[in-house]
């Protein structure tokens, strides 16, 4: 991850009947959702010439569900399988597809409104561009998947992308943190009104769940002082953390976490190549918040602490590499990325707290944030109550992960009070 994060970061930064109207209508063989209806005939024919060239004939086409509830919180992702006709010969092919699911009205579904339409613009205008460059300098591209076509009628949002599954990837077990071969390899919601306070009040409420459990724990006392004095006002930690500034002002991926990455393995089942999925949250920030948000979400406490500072130096090295390609000064040192990494680690103390009961829990332990509301906020904080508890009283990896993010705060000084 260290290895690819830095191209973020190196510029300012179902089978099908044919009925007698000639229309195709999919199948879907896989359990019904009421989001395969924005799966549009156009959309898969649109991809599939995208791909194939202008004279790919369209036969048939079938979705096929791959993604299980808590493997994305901002859209709905599937699949289809699509048989065409080229020059005479009949072939098949797979796709990604990507939606903005159907939600009742509400401030996730104002959100989600206005960051879907993002990621088709960054994998293919931004994206592009920045492989443009890369070329020109012999180095590599983006590791991103293809976007061949999409719609963002109102209502309607989708995109059709390429399978990286057929191509070997897959994503990392979410409950496993992810080790040091992983992460050398990996090379926005603003504050807008209602969900911004949403989001405070769920942060709010996670952090009053971590008051209780470390209140019982001696060693922890510090850290639950600086809790109890700072939980309304904590979520407000993400917003600030990304907030660009000079000279740590690049291209971030913004929701840098293991359900976003896919890798390819080797026979002896070693990571050999990843891609980063999911980049709906891209934004201009601070190269520390990428890095911040991937070491607290997704390693765990060991690999933190034996690995981090090289895993960091990686990154550097990588970065200036492009840079230098291009013979452009690099911007700021490595004791300087050291620092702002420092200053910014309120941002993985946040998105640890809260992502780890989203990836280490269970499928019906998953929180529908499309049905979040202020007014049934506490509903909410009492299903994540229950999930911490069951967690933190089972047997898998879940406490010592919790743990060790309050160890690596500790050490750092980050509950000192100014």
């Amino acid at each position: 991850m260290f290895y690819q994060l830095h191209h973020f970061t190196q510029f300012v930064i179902m089978r099908i009947k044919i009925r007698t109207d000639t229309k195709l209508v999919p199948e879907n063989y896989t359990e019904p959702n009421e989001n395969h209806e924005l799966i549009t005939e156009e959309l898969v024919r649109n991809g599939l010439q995208k791909d194939k060239g202008k004279n790919a004939e369209l036969l048939s086409w079938n979705i096929k569900d791959f993604t299980k509830k808590g493997d994305g919180y901002t859209s709905f992702v599937t699949s289809v399988t699509v048989k065409y006709k080229k020059d005479e010969i009949q072939s098949e092919a797979s796709y990604v597809v990507k939606l903005n699911p159907k939600r009742p009205p509400g401030p996730m579904a104002d959100m989600t409104k206005m960051m879907f339409p993002r990621e088709t613009v960054i994998l293919t205008d931004i994206i592009g561009a920045m492989n443009r460059h890369l070329e020109r300098l012999f180095l590599e591209p983006l590791r991103t998947p293809k976007v061949f076509s999409s719609t963002m009628e109102d209502g309607k949002e989708s995109f059709l992308a390429e399978n990286l599954r057929t191509q070997g990837f897959q994503m990392h077990p979410k409950k496993e943190a992810q080790d040091v071969h992983h992460a050398v390899l990996e090379p926005w919601f603003g504050p807008n009104s209602s969900f911004f306070n949403i989001f405070l009040n769920m942060i709010k409420s996670q952090s009053e769940v971590a008051i209780n459990f470390l209140s019982e724990i001696p060693k922890y006392e510090k850290c639950v002082k600086w809790l109890q004095a700072h939980k309304d006002t904590f979520g407000a930690y993400y917003f600030e953390a990304f907030t660009p500034r000079k000279p740590f002002e690049v291209l971030v991926h913004g929701d840098c976490h293991t359900n976003n990455m896919l890798f390819k393995y080797n026979s002896m089942n070693e990571p050999i190549d990843m891609r980063f999925v999911d980049l709906q949250c891209t934004r201009m920030g601070s190269p520390a918040s990428d890095i911040d948000y991937f070491a607290y979400s997704s390693l765990g406490g060991e690999t933190r602490s034996k690995y981090f500072p090289k895993l960091l130096y990686t990154y550097y090295q990588s970065f200036s590499k492009v840079l230098l390609f291009a013979r452009k000064k690099v911007p700021f040192t490595f004791k300087e990325l050291e620092d702002e990494v420092e200053d910014r680690k309120m941002l993985g103390f946040v998105i640890g707290i809260m992502s780890l009961q989203f990836l280490l829990g269970e499928e019906d332990d998953v929180v529908d944030m499309g049905e979040m509301r202020e007014d049934n906020m506490e509903e909410f904080a009492e299903k994540s109550r229950k999930t911490f508890e069951k967690l933190s009283k089972g047997g898998g990896p879940f406490k010592d992960r919790f743990l060790a993010l309050f160890d690596d705060m500790l050490e750092s000084h980050i509950f000192d009070e100014n």
